[in-house]
């Protein structure tokens, strides 16, 4: 009789314990399939913008060779000849020069004062 009472009737704490872990497993691999889904997701959408990266690498290029084919001395000088960039001469005494000497012509300077003074 003495053992009846003390044998237990229903592992309650042994059950507890299985749930428990249960949960923990579950839950655990809920969170790894959430982050895989979450590379895939992120792998796609880099590779997206890997591709876009590479367009407008290729334009970017295409762009730059046509600018500088543009830009070349032949062509800028046959596009001054036509005069379809309206460029006009610039006289030297409108020049500025900055960090050399300045060139002056004394006798064109001395008869321009005596006119301006008269």
């Amino acid at each position: 009789m003495n053992k009846r009472r003390r044998q237990k009737s229903f592992p309650l704490a042994a059950i507890l314990l299985l749930i428990a872990v249960a949960i923990f497993v579950v839950s655990f691999a809920t969170r790894a399939l959430m982050v895989k889904y979450q590379v895939i997701q992120g792998a796609a959408k880099l590779k997206s913008i890997e591709r876009d990266l590479a367009e407008i690498n290729v334009k970017n290029e295409a762009l730059q060779t046509r600018k500088d084919l543009l830009t070349s001395p032949p062509k800028l000088q046959t596009a001054i000849n036509k005069g379809i960039l309206g460029v006009i001469k610039i006289d030297e005494k409108f020049v500025v020069n900055v960090g050399r000497p300045v060139k002056v012509d004394v006798a064109t300077n001395i008869s321009t004062l005596r006119e301006d003074q008269r």
